[in-house]
């Protein structure tokens, strides 16, 4: 087995109705093979955006995980997209939740309603094997700001068991190829 990241990657994926209007992931790299950093993917109709510092680490995050997201699936993606070179802040609490920015965007992911150790040695992405471990919380609200402007939207939530939500923490993460 080969550790490949470790940190956290909070994210929601937000709805009107049966339509998603925006997806945000938030990368808290704590170490990787591409060394530490943070990066944001923030996805809408129309738009795919990768904020990070350092730009390398963006780049890595979207080829070996972002670009296999499955929420991703309900947005068109451009097959190798610009990263923007910014400033990510992450304020994860795991009482609280997460507020984070980069560039213009301003994101909170916040209502705990579970915490859960997930661990899932199935996984292939692009054809390589991996397993990942984390610390799973589902979140009842997540809202993001792009330029200033609140996006449409809401997470969906079920009450369970298991909760579960298209908003959530994911804290304690790590990644390896077997």
């Amino acid at each position: 087995m080969e550790l490949a990241f470790v940190g956290a990657n909070p994210s929601a994926l937000l709805w009107d109705g049966d339509q998603a209007t925006a997806f945000v992931s938030i990368w808290q790299v704590d170490w990787s093979e591409e060394g530490p950093g943070g990066a944001v993917v923030f996805c809408r109709p129309g738009e795919f955006r990768l904020l990070c510092d350092p730009p390398l680490l963006g780049r890595w995050l979207f080829d070996n995980f972002v670009t296999h997201a499955p929420e991703l699936t309900q947005f068109d993606l451009p097959a190798r997209p610009a990263v923007e070179q910014a400033s990510v802040k992450a304020d994860l609490d795991l009482t609280a939740g997460l507020h984070a920015t980069a560039g213009d965007l301003n994101i909170r992911i916040t209502g705990i309603l579970d915490r859960r150790r997930r661990l899932d040695s199935s996984l292939r992405l692009g054809g390589v094997p991996w397993s990942l471990c984390n610390v799973h919380m589902p979140c009842r609200t997540a809202r993001i700001e792009a330029g200033g402007t609140v996006v449409p939207g809401l997470p969906r939530y079920k009450e369970g068991p298991p909760i579960g939500s298209s908003a959530y923490l994911a804290v304690a993460e790590t990644w390896a190829r077997l």
